[in-house]
């Protein structure tokens, strides 16, 4: 319990530095995942249909983030195709 306990608090340390340093983040849906052997069959492939749709739909969310965030076209921002240090507000 207290790996899990530790894990969330570290995870809540990292949102912050990134807030402070303008990072993109997912911020919803948020997931925390813990594995169990038994949720898994022998392929990878997931038994319950409820936590397979929790997957897909967070998978699906992640996606078009990160087409959001390469998409932004900002000077000097992540998905600038030509980033220069002279765009990059001072």
């Amino acid at each position: 319990m207290a790996a899990r306990l530790c894990t969330a608090v570290m995870e809540s340390s990292t949102r912050s530095v990134l807030s402070f340093l303008d990072a993109p983040q997912l911020n919803a849906p948020e997931a925390y995942f813990t594995f169990h052997a038994q949720v898994y069959a022998e392929d990878g492939e997931v038994r319950g249909e409820s936590t397979a749709k929790f997957l897909r739909h967070y998978m699906a969310e992640y996606g078009a983030f990160v087409e959001r965030v390469l998409g932004a076209n900002a000077p000097g921002h992540i998905g600038d195709l030509e980033p220069d240090a002279d765009k990059l507000p001072r």
